[in-house]
C-alpha cells in the first residue's frame, strides 16, 4: 500500500481528535459536521494534488470537493510569482578592477540574488567570493541566478550553499574555478553547483498551480524557479505559498455553492 494514503488518514484522525479534545474540555463547543469538512479538507487537497485520489464528494447530492479542487488547481501560478528584491537588471560586472566596490549598494537594497551572465568573461574569483561572504551575513541573499549569453534562463544555484563550500578547508572547487566556468561558459560543472536548479525544471507562469505542486513534489523542493516570455527569469514560486493559495481558492469555490 502506498505510504501516502495510511498518512493522510493518519493527519485526517489527528485533526480530528483535536477537535474532540477540544469538545471534552468545552461543553460549550460542539463537533459539526462543517468541522469535519474542515478536518478532511487539507488532506483530501493533498491526495488529490499527488494524484493518490481522483474524486472526493461529501453527501447525498452534496457538496463536491472535487469540483472545487479542479477549479482552483487549474489556475495559473502567475499571481504566486515572487519577483527577487534586488536583482539586478544586468549582469553584475564582478572584475579585479571593480572588485567589491558594489557590496554596500547591494546590502542597502536587500539583494535576493545575484545575476551572472555565462561567456561573459569577466569575473574574477576572490571577488566573487567577497562578495557572497560579505552578503550572505545580512539575511537577504538565498540565490544566484545564471542567464545564457542570450539573456535566456539557464539556472539557479544556492548563494549560500556555495559560500559554505568556499569557506570549508579542502573546497571541491575554488573561487577561481567558479569565475572560470562563468567566463568559459561551463554548464556542466555549474550544473553541479548547490541546490542547482536548470531551466528544463523551471515554471512557466502561466503553469497551473496543481502541475507547480507535482513537479515540486517529484524533484523534492521547496522553490522553484518561474520563466515568462521568452523564456527570460521572472522570480521563484514556494511550496508553502502555492498550497496556503490553492487552500484558499478551494475554500472560496465551495463557499460560493
Amino acid at each position: 500500500m502506498d505510504i501516502m494514503i495510511p498518512l493522510s488518514v493518519g493527519s485526517f484522525v489527528l485533526i480530528l481528535a483535536m477537535l474532540v479534545l477540544i469538545r471534552a474540555k468545552n461543553s460549550r463547543f460542539e463537533v459539526k459536521p462543517a468541522d469535519i469538512v474542515v478536518a478532511v479538507v487539507p488532506v483530501i487537497v493533498f491526495l488529490l494534488v499527488t494524484g493518490k485520489l481522483q474524486k472526493f464528494e461529501i453527501g447525498e447530492g452534496g457538496v463536491k470537493i472535487e469540483t472545487a479542487f479542479v477549479k482552483a488547481s487549474t489556475s495559473a501560478i502567475a499571481s504566486q510569482i515572487t519577483p527577487l528584491t534586488g536583482l539586478p537588471a544586468e549582469p553584475l560586472e564582478i572584475d579585479e578592477k571593480r572588485a567589491v566596490g558594489e557590496i554596500p549598494r547591494l546590502i542597502e537594497h536587500k539583494t535576493e540574488g545575484l545575476l551572472f551572465r555565462l561567456g561573459h568573461g569577466g569575473y574574477y574569483g576572490p571577488a566573487i567570493q567577497e562578495y557572497l561572504i560579505q552578503l550572505t551575513r545580512e539575511p537577504f541573499l538565498n540565490y544566484l541566478i545564471f542567464e545564457n549569453p542570450d539573456g535566456t534562463f539557464f539556472g539557479m544555484a544556492n548563494a549560500r550553499g556555495l559560500t559554505a563550500v568556499f569557506e570549508t578547508q579542502r573546497p571541491p572547487f575554488t573561487p577561481k574555478d567558479f569565475a572560470e566556468w562563468l567566463n568559459r561558459g561551463n554548464r556542466e560543472a555549474l550544473s553541479r553547483l548547490p541546490g542547482f536548479i536548470g531551466s528544463q525544471n523551471a515554471l512557466n507562469k502561466l503553469t497551473d498551480k496543481r502541475r507547480a505542486l507535482q513537479k515540486m513534489e517529484a524533484l523534492n523542493m521547496d522553490t522553484l524557479p518561474v520563466v515568462q516570455e521568452k523564456e527570460r527569469f521572472a522570480g521563484i514560486v514556494n511550496r508553502s505559498r502555492l498550497t496556503a493559495s490553492l487552500l484558499i481558492d478551494v475554500a472560496n469555490n465551495l463557499e460560493r455553492k
